[in-house]
């Protein structure tokens, strides 16, 4: 191995701990943790949360998991993982992969070593040399993912997803069985799901044939169908046709199936309530955050009235909506979430925010001007920077930590909001008062006008009898 060659995979291993002792980082993540509301899990980490007596002040966020020290290989079977020559021959017929359990799922236009950087070639070998321990944690698998590079390619997510989801190998699905799954969702949602799924064609490729589109659509509403049926209390939502999307792409419609269930369980349960309202006070870590690490940032927010709904689309579909064509950059993202805790993507939110600083400053000082640049993410940011230093923020500022700057951000949310409505009230009634007295004003014109033309008429007709009567009588005469 060359000496540039070393360098490069030394600085992939100091990479893969994040901030300096990845065994200390892993632990602390898992300490943060609060509730647990995995399925599907042997062991997890129980750390008793502080009573509140506040009813709003809950934070119901899926925080505790399968602590880091678990073991990886809890069916005791090392994954195999496809070296580089193996990922090679897996290749491209038209815009589809050839996959054993799904010959029809549409690849991505990034799957050829070909495009593989050196230092991408040497995440794989890393990657492959880590997953032979038979005594690898969950917390060093998760940081496979979560360094630089993530999982790197879809031939090794497709192994790799399942065993950080802690998904059995056993599947007893028969995929002919989903050709009906829609009846048994209520018709509405089902009808909504179409519509969504229609505009999902971003997240294929460019070449893909009307055909596959069409397959496409078809595997990825019985995938959303399958899960909202099976889990009757979590309800769809738009956007989690995109995280469904990429899920598809990546696992193919089988292996999806446990897979997207796993992730609407643990991470995305919040989003799939009947409300919102857990999200929109989830947002306010965003602010939370900010009033730490760049307070004047915060201020500039504040004095336009906005609120960190801007984060909303990226918070709850994984940045699938914004980023279906990047598909390297997405599925590289996945790689991190999955690896990390439910409410990461909003510190990743705070450091973008934080790092566009500059241009927001420089925007119109406006609610309206602010809301869409957040709204509308550059294609160049330096995501690999960014993520790490999420991941640092979470260390230094668990959720805990600042839970109660969250609860009081969203106590001023509702009561700005609660004047918001006093105000449009005020100047609904200030109108209607208007119109009425505009009525009132105009309503003696009517009955002058009446009377006006009763005695035009009246005296018209007298003067006809009168001049009729006098020119009779001196005709007589």
């Amino acid at each position: 191995m060359s000496k540039s060659m070393e360098m490069e995979e030394d600085e992939i291993s100091l990479d893969s701990s994040v901030s300096g002792t990845s065994t200390k980082m892993a632990i602390s993540l898992e300490k943060h943790n609060l509730k647990a509301r995995r399925r599907n899990v042997i062991e997890t980490v129980n750390v008793p949360s502080k009573d509140n007596k506040d009813s709003n002040s809950e934070c119901n966020v899926p925080l505790v998991r399968m602590s880091d020290s678990t073991r990886a290989w809890y069916d005791n079977v090392i994954p195999r993982i496809p070296d580089i020559a193996d990922v090679s021959l897996s290749g491209k017929q038209n815009g589809v992969l050839n996959h054993d359990d799904d010959s029809s799922l549409l690849e991505c236009d990034f799957g050829d070593t070909e495009t593989l950087t050196n230092r991408e070639r040497m995440k794989i070998s890393v990657i492959r040399g880590t997953v032979v321990n038979p005594d690898l944690t969950l917390g060093e698998l998760r940081l496979l993912g979560c360094s630089s590079d993530g999982l790197v390619n879809d031939e090794i997510r497709r192994v790799l997803w399942p065993k950080l989801l802690r998904l059995s190998e056993e599947n007893n699905l028969l995929i002919h069985e989903l050709e009906m799954i829609h009846d048994r969702i209520p018709n509405e949602v089902y009808q909504q799901i179409l519509k969504d799924v229609a505009r999902s064609s971003s997240h294929i490729s460019q070449n893909a044939t009307e055909h596959e589109i069409e397959h496409f659509h078809e595997q990825l509403t019985q995938l959303m169908c399958w899960v909202l049926h099976k889990h009757s209390t979590l309800n769809y939502y738009q956007g989690y046709n995109d995280i469904a999307a990429t899920v598809l792409l990546v696992m193919g419609l089988e292996k999806a199936l446990k897979v997207l269930e796993a992730i609407s369980l643990e991470f995305l349960e919040r989003f799939m309530e009947k409300t919102m309202e857990k999200v929109n006070q989830e947002l306010f870590y965003i602010f939370a955050l900010l009033e730490r690490v760049h307070p004047t940032l915060l201020e500039h927010l504040e004095n336009v009235e906005l609120f960190p709904h801007f984060a909303l689309a990226e918070y709850t579909t994984w940045y699938a909506h914004k980023y279906a064509e990047n598909r390297k950059l997405l599925h590289r993202l996945f790689d991190y979430f999955l690896g990390s805790p439910p409410l990461m993507p909003l510190y990743l939110s705070t450091v973008i925010v934080a790092h566009r600083a500059t241009e927001i400053f420089n925007t119109t000082p406006d609610m309206g001007h602010t809301h869409k640049v957040l709204c509308t993410l550059p294609d160049n940011l330096p995501f690999e920077t960014l993520l790490l230093e999420a991941k640092n923020l979470y260390d230094q500022y668990p959720p805990e930590s600042i839970s109660n700057d969250v609860i009081e951000y969203d106590r001023k949310r509702r009561c700005k909001e609660q004047e918001w409505k006093a105000k449009a009230e005020a100047s609904r009634q200030e109108r209607e008062k208007q119109r009425q007295l505009r009525i009132v004003q105009s309503t003696p014109r009517i009955p002058y006008r009446i009377r006006s033309y009763k005695t035009i008429t009246v005296v018209t007709i007298l003067a006809i009898g009168i001049y009729a009567f006098l020119k009779s009588s001196s005709g007589l005469n």
